[in-house]
């Protein structure tokens, strides 16, 4: 689809300034958060 107005070409995660700042380190690997999100969203919505 081609992008409509308001769309952002690109985005990036970066949670450096957390690590930085207060010491906030993520545990979950974007592999296993997402096959987490997948299974709670079929179990949440039955499909």
């Amino acid at each position: 689809l081609p992008l409509q107005p308001g769309d952002v070409p690109d985005t990036y995660a970066d949670v450096q300034d957390l690590v930085t700042d207060v010491g906030y380190k993520p545990q979950t690997t974007i592999e296993d958060g997402i096959a987490r999100f997948v299974e709670w969203y079929r179990e949440y919505y039955k499909i």
